[in-house]
């Protein structure tokens, strides 16, 4: 998918931000459906994501976007059975500080589920899953039908890149049937 406005990604779920500047997620008027913004290069390969005992915490808890992330994700999991649709946030550079914004895009197929959430600090830990699915079935990164080329996550405990790079998802072009990285088209037959 191409890459979007974060308002413009947002309103892909019937939703607004409370501040196009600095929300991280936002709810829909019916509040039937919750969006988070995630940060594509801090999902594990599993689909999972894990933010108890963040080493970057105290930079981020404080802030107005995760106390209304908070509010939302209570909102996910006391009214939508914990699942939130996300928009994928890329970084230019992961090992960048402050972060760049390079893309976002709203995953279209998967939605992610809240596993745990501590209403102090904004800590929680979610998982990828597919709504469609019975229980909502666990998600890779890799079962993505579209994956935008992303450098690796770095590793948190140590500060170096992870071996645990996300396998991309190939797709075959169905003009030519070249097989090329999960774009589905390749650039001759555009």
């Amino acid at each position: 998918m191409e890459t979007t406005t974060l308002a413009e990604a947002f309103a892909f779920f019937d939703s607004a931000p409370a501040n196009p500047r600095w929300s991280w997620s936002a709810v829909s008027p019916d509040s039937k459906k919750v969006t988070i913004t995630m940060w594509e290069h801090e999902v594990d390969a599993d689909g999972s994501v894990n933010f108890f005992g963040d080493p970057a915490l105290a930079t981020w808890s404080s802030k107005p976007g995760n106390q209304e992330r908070i509010r939302n994700l209570r909102i996910a999991r006391d009214n939508c059975d914990s699942l939130c649709h996300v928009i994928w946030v890329t970084a230019r550079d992961p090992e960048e500080t402050p972060l760049k914004i390079a893309g976002r895009y709203p995953e279209q197929h998967l939605m992610m589920r809240i596993i745990d959430l501590d209403e102090v600090t904004g800590e929680f830990s979610a998982a990828l899953v597919d709504p469609t699915t019975p229980g909502h079935a666990r998600r890779r990164m890799a079962d993505r039908p579209t994956l935008p080329p992303t450098p690796s996550r770095p590793d948190r405990a140590h500060g170096r890149v992870s071996d645990r790079t996300p396998q991309r998802a190939l797709a075959t072009c169905p003009n030519c049937f070249i097989q090329l990285p999960a774009t589905g088209v390749c650039g001759s037959c555009e």
